[in-house]
Parts: structure tokens; sequence; C-alpha cells
């Protein structure tokens, strides 16, 4: 048995068939050993088609989608396995009950694991291993859209004074593209011509990686120009010579250094399509941008409400401020 002690409250954590299971929130170890002993034992019932189910489409994530996809996934494929593990049929309401018990906490995060299971057994259900999918139908939560933060130029000028030669630069990217941090961290060198860069990004309906057409302004170019090459993406671990993750902690640090209010990288995009908007840019070259499907997605970004796509991202050169 595996028990340990995580913020003051005991888990319970295993391994079988390849999944791990995993339980926080209890006030004694003795308590977390029981329910321990209480899973192994449903666990003998298990729903092995379920659980092999989880597992393929797992496989598949992991080849076709992101690491933090994938990694999603597997924490909620884990949480599913303990819930519905020992069950014969899983039904709509047990779909349903599930999902109420998380938007009580989170709405946000209930459609998102909404969304995630109904691909998981659409998954298994296009391959013929399943005959329906018990999601099915099952709508959304009402969600009260809120405005993402846009930072006033001061504060992000502020950040850019206290940041390294390194994190200049990629804030640098960040802000002239107003791409994905994701799509920044693949960004290759054979992503880059002499007057425009290609971002790649998932944020798309299907699992491909999208294609955005971004021109180099000034500041880019010079950015760009001053980035050693390491290999070939444009920004790389030196710790661990891959390519970047997130990057949210030296974002937030310097944020507290320059006493401004913490924004995040996708703050970073809000305030570029504010800044555009502000300079006349049409919703249609945002949109190009910011890689929207749909121009109602770019309007959430704006306030309120022509020139070609490389004269837009000219109107981003913050020091023209």
């Amino acid at each position: 048995m595996t028990a340990y002690r995580q913020e003051g409250k005991w888990t319970f954590d295993f391994w079988k068939n390849g999944i791990r299971h995993r339980k926080w929130g209890f006030p004694t170890k003795q308590e977390a050993k029981i329910a321990e002993v209480e899973a192994r034992k449903k666990l003998k019932k298990t729903n092995m088609a379920f659980i092999g189910l989880c597992e393929k489409r797992l496989e598949d994530l992991e080849v076709r989608r992101s690491k933090k996809h994938f990694k999603e996934n597997k924490t909620l494929f884990e949480n599913l396995i303990l819930l519905w593990g020992n069950k014969k049929d899983i039904t709509r309401s047990d779909v349903e009950e599930y999902l109420k018990m998380t938007a009580k906490k989170s709405p946000q995060k209930a459609n998102k694991r909404l969304r995630l299971i109904k691909a998981l057994f659409n998954f298994g259900k296009n391959r013929e291993w399943i005959s329906s999918n018990p999601a099915v139908g099952i709508e959304r939560f009402p969600i009260t859209p809120k405005r993402r933060y846009v930072p006033p130029v001061e504060d992000v000028v502020k950040v850019l004074e206290l940041a390294t030669p390194e994190q200049k630069l990629y804030l640098s990217v960040a802000i002239n593209t107003m791409g994905r941090i994701g799509a920044i961290n693949r960004l290759k060198w054979d992503d880059i011509y002499d007057d425009y860069l290609i971002l790649k990004t998932r944020k798309a309906k299907n699992s491909d990686l999208k294609e955005i057409k971004i021109p180099l302004n000034s500041l880019l170019k010079e950015a760009l120009k001053q980035i050693p090459r390491n290999g070939d993406y444009v920004f790389i671990n030196p710790v661990t010579q891959e390519p970047y993750g997130y990057r949210s902690k030296f974002l937030r640090t310097l944020c507290k250094r320059a006493e401004v209010k913490y924004f995040s990288f996708h703050c970073l995009r809000h305030w570029g399509a504010n800044r555009l908007d502000k300079e006349g840019v049409p919703l249609t070259d945002i949109q190009k941008l910011l890689g929207h499907e749909r121009a109602s997605t770019t309007d959430l970004y704006l306030r309120g409400l022509s020139d070609s796509l490389k004269n837009a991202v000219e109107k981003l050169d913050i020091n023209g401020v």
C-alpha cells in the first residue's frame, strides 16, 4: 500500500492495469489505507472495456495532441476509472451526476470535462468498440463571460524593463505576434521567412495544427536576429535542451518585482487586440492575427470594435507609445 501526506491530508496512490488510482483528502493515514483497500476490491469487478478505451484514447492523444492536452485527459481518465471502473454500463445519468458535482465548483471546468468525455466515447464509437456515447445530448453549463484583464501599457513597459535579455526577446516575440504561447514555444527557425513567420496552433475544433501567417514588423525582425540558434526551435530550455512549456513563472515574478497587477501571456493577446482596435485596424485583420475561427471570438477580446496585416502589426511597436 502507498499512502502519503499532502497539504495536511492523506492520499492513497497505486497503479493497477497501467492506470494510476489516487484519492486525496483523508484526515488520517489509517483512513487512506482503508479507502485504498476498498478501491482495490472494486477493481476486481473492473469494467476492463472502459479501462481499455481510456488506454487506447491516451495512446492516440500522445501521438496526435500536445503534452498538456494528453496530461489533462490522463488525469480525467484516472478519476473516471475510480468513479466508474466497477460499473458494468456507464449511463448518461452517471455522466450528468459527475458533471453536476464538478460544476458546483467550476462550470468552466465541467464544460471542459464534458467535451473530453464526449471525445473519449466518440473515439470508441467511431472504431465500433462501443455502440453509443452516454454523453451525447448533455448540454453545457451556462457561464457568464468574463473579460480577460488587459494590462495598461505602462505596466507592460515596466515588466519589459526588468526582464533579462532572454526574457525580453521572448516577450517581444509574444507581443509582436500576439501568438499563443504554445505556438511560440513550438516555433522553429524553418518557420521564419524574410517578411513573415508561421505560428502553428492546435486551438481549433480538430486536432490538426493550424498555421497562422504573421508579418514581421521591425521590432520582431530585430528580436529574432538577437536570438542565438541552438537547434531547430527558436526558444530552447537551456537545462533540458527541449522546447519550453508554458513558462508562466517568470512573468508572474516580473509582475511582482515591477509592482504591477499580474497579467498572463494570454492577457498580452488581449492587450495587442485592444491596441490594434484603438488604432482602427479592421476586426477581420485582428481575427486573422489571433487565429480565431469566428469573428465573434475576436470581438470578445475587444472593449469596442484600413491597412494590410503588415501595416497592422507595425502598430504593436511599444516604443511608439
